[in-house]
């Protein structure tokens, strides 16, 4: 499969690349410092630039038959646009290409969950969303911007992410709630990805996934 690949400097972009390459996939992946992928060699295609520049996001989405955008500022709080206005870019450059398979990583507290599940609804409305307002709001207009295309897309939002290995043991919910959403690995959430690029189940509607 030809996979493009942004956010792949990220820790899940690159378990994606690694796990794609090892599946025998071939990936082109966006960096704004190519060197930064300099791990895997000539066994990838790199374009230097940034997701916010339409031209360089079509220059990777140009030939793939999926893309994995895994983009993400990490636990800053700043206002950013990174997930509305990169996530707008590659939507417009694979309804250009004729690209229809998009996977998008989002996050499992951005829907506050019910009052039920206590813990969890107390850490996402008066923690996460109080700290991470700004970044949140850029991440729910990109959910917007996605459901809005006509693409074969799957919004994998993940628990909290951590560095552990690749078990392939996981809980997932497709489009709705999953109860007790405190960690998932990065390398597990790259499993998921690629295992489901070709699942028509999964196919516009929301998976949400966590151990």
């Amino acid at each position: 499969m030809r996979l493009a690949v942004f956010g792949a400097t990220g820790g899940t972009g690159r378990s994606v690349i690694a796990q794609a390459l090892a599946a025998g996939d071939k990936v082109t992946a966006l960096a704004r410092d190519p060197s930064a992928l300099a791990e895997f060699g000539d066994r990838i295609t790199v374009v230097g630039g940034d997701v916010l520049d339409p031209a360089a996001v079509a220059a990777v989405v140009a030939g793939s038959e999926a893309v994995v955008s895994a983009l993400g500022i990490g636990m800053h709080r700043h206002a950013t646009t990174v997930y509305s206005v990169g996530t707008g870019n590659i939507l417009d450059a694979m309804a250009a290409e004729g690209t229809s398979r998009l996977l998008v990583v989002s996050t499992t507290s951005l829907e506050i969950p019910s009052r039920r599940q206590f813990a969890e609804w107390f850490l996402a409305r008066f923690l996460l969303h109080k700290i991470l307002a700004k970044p949140y709001a850029d991440m729910a207009e990109m959910e917007r911007r996605v459901r809005a295309s006509d693409l074969d897309w799957t919004l994998v939002r993940a628990a909290r992410l951590t560095t552990g290995p690749a078990t392939g043991r996981y809980r997932t919910a497709l489009g709705e709630k999953l109860r007790g959403c405190w960690s998932i690995s990065r390398a597990d959430v790259a499993h998921y990805l690629l295992a489901h690029v070709g699942d028509a189940s999964t196919f516009r509607t929301t998976a949400e996934i966590a151990y």
